[in-house]
């Protein structure tokens, strides 16, 4: 098993119960569609920076070497159609996490608030413009290099990481 010593000889519910006692007051959600690899690391990263609940919409088969068993202990629902995104609107709100949105803020000045659900597209195409009409906001992470965007895996690190520290700053204080 890849856990922190703490869990070695504790089962996997014992581990998903404990894990959920110290999750941040946030959910993200990954499109997939084509079958894009990044959703193994997605919810890898997710357990990581302790996110209350990862969703997924389109295909519900994706390859879960990646994960590397974190979806044992990792809140996942997948979410079959737009409906159902939808569905989560009076008890969320949802961020789009894209690149290209003029209005989009960038991350280091957005603030948070709890039960967001952070949406995040797939690796060539982002979110689709359906998806993207029902957000509610948009935010983006600063690049200063030659590429477009960063891969679907590496950006959810850098994003749950900063929401996950705003979140453990107001658990400081």
């Amino acid at each position: 098993m890849n856990v922190i010593d703490t869990y070695k000889n504790m089962s996997v519910e014992d581990i998903r119960l404990d894990v959920q006692r110290n999750v941040f007051p946030y959910s993200a959600l990954m499109q997939h569609i084509n079958g894009d690899f990044n959703i193994s690391t997605f919810i890898r990263n997710a357990n990581a920076f302790g996110v209350k609940e990862v969703f997924y919409i389109g295909k519900k088969k994706w390859d879960r070497r990646g994960a590397v068993g974190t979806h044992n202990y990792t809140q996942l629902t997948h979410l079959s159609c737009l409906e159902d995104l939808q569905a989560l609107k009076p008890n969320h709100r949802l961020v789009a996490v894209e690149t290209n949105i003029p209005e989009a803020e960038d991350v280091c000045d957005f603030v948070p608030q709890k039960n967001d659900v952070f949406l995040f597209g797939e690796e060539t195409s982002g979110l689709t413009k359906d998806i993207l009409e029902i957000c509610d906001a948009a935010v983006f992470i600063k690049q200063w290099g030659s590429v477009r965007s960063l891969n679907v895996g590496t950006a959810s690190g850098v994003f749950f990481h900063r929401v996950s520290s705003f979140f453990e700053n107001q658990r400081a204080n």
